[in-house]
């Protein structure tokens, strides 16, 4: 015990007499260009999060026909209101989708001027398989839809969330 205490003792003073001070300009330049990431590059990345969460909510509501509670936390606005009346269309007639593959690729992202709003081009290709009381309905489909994605950013948190969803041709 008392050996251990004398070593971590000597590795402190060691430590603290290192010469050569550009370890701790080494530590100071990586925190600062980690502090100074582009703006730009972050917004990106919180919109392709919000864009990752929108496409697994949807997964979930086409497959439960309900819109979960949790689900404002990426997607508000016309784009929530569409989930739900599609949801509700689908519950009237007893149909559930059940998606097989998805895959969502992000084609496009821009960010207005103002850091407020982006605009994204996704492209969503997969296999759904419809269903009618437990029973399958048919062959599967193969989906390859363009959208024009709409988001607003939530405060000043580097978070955005889906507003408007509308077909690309």
């Amino acid at each position: 015990m008392r050996r251990t205490a004398a070593l971590v003792l000597l590795a402190t003073i060691l430590g603290c007499c290192a010469c050569g001070g550009s370890s701790s300009h080494t530590t100071e330049t990586t925190a600062t260009a980690a502090r100074h990431v582009d703006p730009t590059t972050q917004l990106e990345h919180a919109v392709r999060t919000a864009l990752a969460a929108n496409h697994r909510l949807s997964g979930y509501v086409l497959w439960h026909n309900v819109v979960p509670g949790w689900a404002t936390q990426s997607t508000r606005a016309s784009a929530l209101a569409a989930l739900r009346a599609s949801a509700s269309d689908r519950r009237s007639q007893g149909i559930r989708i059940r998606p097989l593959t998805d895959h969502v690729d992000v084609l496009d992202v821009q960010i207005s001027p103002s850091y407020a709003s982006a605009t994204a081009t996704v492209r969503d290709t997969g296999v759904v398989v419809p269903y009618r009381g437990g029973r399958r309905l048919g062959r599967t489909i193969r989906l390859d839809e363009r959208a024009r994605v709409e988001l607003h950013r939530i405060g000043d948190a580097l978070r955005f969330v889906v507003w408007r969803v509308s077909a690309v041709q």
